[in-house]
């Protein structure tokens, strides 16, 4: 099992069929999705996992992938670096089991996923959108050191769109004194 990145706590993995009872559990739980929209059917999940698994090759370094305890190998969610709903920004994101909410491992995940996308892929610049009502998403993405910019629509919804550049990132590092490269 190649693992795509590492954190001191976690790594990301590809998914594989094997995940989609763990997947559609987490597309079913009213918490997790109260901020996202409808829940999902098995068979959308199972559907929505199929072109997941098809899009790695499609493009080197992006995905969506499965958010797994270092540890124990078990998934708590899954993150992903990929274009923010087919336009041409990149985007970070992740989804977890409420069973780990509030342990930082979403800010573990966002912080290791911005580190990536510049160090890793050159990106010279990353994006971020959450529900403005989800705050929780909302300070994982500033701890991540995203700026709000503006209002947007994206997913069919009105988001809080953030981005954060390459050279602000790196400015932020060197002001803080801070490394903040991850251990991709």
């Amino acid at each position: 099992m190649k693992r795509i990145l590492l954190t001191d706590r976690l790594y990301l993995r590809e998914m594989n069929p094997d995940d989609l009872a763990f997947l559609t559990a987490l597309h079913q739980d009213p918490e997790v999705m109260k901020y996202i929209g409808m829940s999902r059917s098995q068979e959308m999940v199972a559907a929505r996992l199929e072109k997941i698994i098809a899009k790695y090759s499609e493009r080197a370094g992006f995905g969506i992938w499965m958010a797994c305890l270092i540890d124990s190998d078990v998934a708590i969610g899954w993150a992903c670096l990929k274009d923010l709903d087919g336009s041409t920004y990149d985007e970070i994101g992740y989804r977890l089991a409420t069973d780990y909410w509030g342990k930082g491992y979403a800010t573990e995940l966002a912080i290791a996923l911005v580190s990536y996308a510049f160090t890793s892929l050159n990106l010279a610049e990353i994006s971020g959108v959450s529900n403005p009502d989800n705050l929780g998403s909302i300070a994982v993405l500033r701890k991540a050191g995203l700026i709000f910019r503006r209002k947007a629509q994206y997913y069919d919804s009105i988001v809080d769109y953030f981005s954060l550049t390459k050279e602000g990132w790196l400015r932020k590092s060197v002001d803080s004194g801070d490394s903040l490269l991850s251990k991709s």
